[in-house]
């Protein structure tokens, strides 16, 4: 699986979690995912860095210490959680992906 896939996999089910806390498989593919970004791709740290309207933008570390940033589609990102649940295409502006214990999927 290619960077960024596992990148985008990772996000579409970070905020599957964040939106829905409860759902006990959403966490797991999300430590699914972390893993593969940890394990195969070598990354120290990925996070959410800024969100928009349009774009979500992650940063990335690898152990090698270069940093870089990336943008995903905010809508292709929401697609699964409209998938699965039925959600808006957008989160309030006010609310952000949760980042609680985000220390525990890296």
């Amino acid at each position: 699986m290619s960077l960024m896939d596992a990148l985008f996999y990772w996000l579409q089910m970070k905020w599957v979690s964040s939106t829905h806390p409860d759902d006990e498989a959403a966490r797991e593919t999300l430590v699914f995912f972390a893993q593969i970004l940890s394990e195969d791709h070598e990354l120290m740290s990925y996070d959410v860095s800024a969100e928009d309207a349009a774009k979500i933008h992650v940063t990335y570390s690898k152990a090698d210490g270069s940093t870089r940033t990336v943008w995903f589609d905010r809508e292709a990102v929401e697609q699964l959680g409209r998938d699965l649940f039925g959600q808006p295409s957008a989160l309030d502006d006010d609310e952000v992906l949760d980042n609680e214990d985000e220390e525990e999927l890296k």
